[in-house]
């Protein structure tokens, strides 16, 4: 039996300044403060080689600001002034990309399962080929850890199954490594994955980060886990490389998906360990620069110690009245407390 998220626990938090308590509410919605310490704008510059209408991915690095859209990677600094664009030649597509901090490169992903290696301000320096050693997998996300580059991948198994799994690609080495990526005991059937694996770290332990198809799971699962120390178990699991419904933090859990219009499926789960509080799945409230309900964050690196939201057109105008809405998204990089 499914039970709904807002009957299993009476835990939404009405809005709090940052030093308060959180007070229970069964009929409020939280405040972004409640979990933010502090949440930065970046305005991204508009013009005529520039135009951003919905980031697919963000990635930060230094005093740079890396933004997908549209087949193109966008840079700006942390002003938000523009500073180039990455793109690929010939037939080839941008299908995701990470960040080598200490090298100070871009590494993009193709849709034909090659790696381009592009300088900071757009140089491209090399290019590796990983079609032969990948055939038959479908390459999904690319990560930058621990001088290697990670891929979670997509198969169909002799059984005609799908499969998901993670290779590692050394960057001294060049070796290929194939990861088999089993599911974090739910106490239930499956973990009813739908969207995407993407690699994750926390406490420099990786793990696999899959968000729950079906809300109604989300609580339930993440209490589970809490109540059987299954996050804390990780370093001494025989299988470290396990998928969790949840991004974990020393104090916070989140997940959350978005697609490109509203719907009901959307959703931003955040519960703190620390209060052992979960907020209300429809959004947190913007207290920061009244921009409305923060209804997604997405990390901008692996070890999500940083996470950003957008807004764009009459969200921003409380803030920020100069901007109209033909201008790029404003990006809010969030510092969790």
């Amino acid at each position: 039996m499914k039970l709904p998220v807002f009957l299993l626990i009476s835990a939404v938090v009405s809005c709090v300044h940052q030093a308060g308590t959180p007070s229970l509410n069964a009929d409020a919605t939280g405040c972004l403060s409640a979990i933010a310490r502090r949440v930065t704008a970046v305005p991204l510059e508009t013009n005529a080689t520039c135009r951003i209408d919905m980031p697919e991915k963000v990635v930060c690095a230094g005093n740079r600001v890396f933004v997908l859209c549209n087949e193109m990677i966008y840079s700006f600094n942390r002003s938000g002034k523009f500073m180039g664009t990455i793109s690929l030649d010939s037939d080839a597509r941008i299908h995701d990309y990470t960040i080598h901090p200490q090298w100070k490169q871009v590494i993009v992903l193709d849709n034909f399962r090659r790696i381009h290696y592009y300088t900071f301000d757009g140089v491209k320096q090399k290019q590796d080929d990983l079609r032969a050693p990948t055939d038959g997998h479908a390459l999904q996300h690319i990560a930058y850890y621990s001088h290697s580059l990670w891929f979670t991948f997509e198969r169909l198994s002799s059984e005609n199954v799908f499969e998901n799994g993670l290779l590692r690609f050394g960057l001294a080495d060049r070796s290929v490594e194939y990861i088999s990526l089993p599911d974090v005991d739910l106490g239930r059937s499956s973990l009813h994955r739908h969207f995407a694996s993407e690699f994750a770290v926390a406490e420099n332990i990786p793990y696999i980060y899959s968000p729950c198809a079906d809300r109604a799971h989300i609580l339930r699962d993440t209490l589970y886990l809490l109540s059987r120390g299954q996050f804390d178990d990780r370093s001494r699991s025989e299988a470290p490389f396990r998928i969790y419904p949840v991004r974990i933090d020393d104090r916070y859990l989140i997940a959350s998906y978005r697609e490109n219009v509203a719907e009901e499926s959307n959703f931003l789960f955040v519960f703190d360990r620390k209060s052992r509080t979960a907020f209300n799945m429809n959004g947190l409230h913007d207290d920061f620069f009244e921009t409305g309900a923060v209804t997604d964050l997405q990390p901008l690196d692996p070890g999500g110690s940083e996470y950003y939201f957008y807004k764009t057109g009459k969200d921003t105008l409380k803030s920020f009245p100069e901007r109209g809405e033909q201008d790029n998204p404003v990006l809010f990089l969030v510092n969790l407390s």
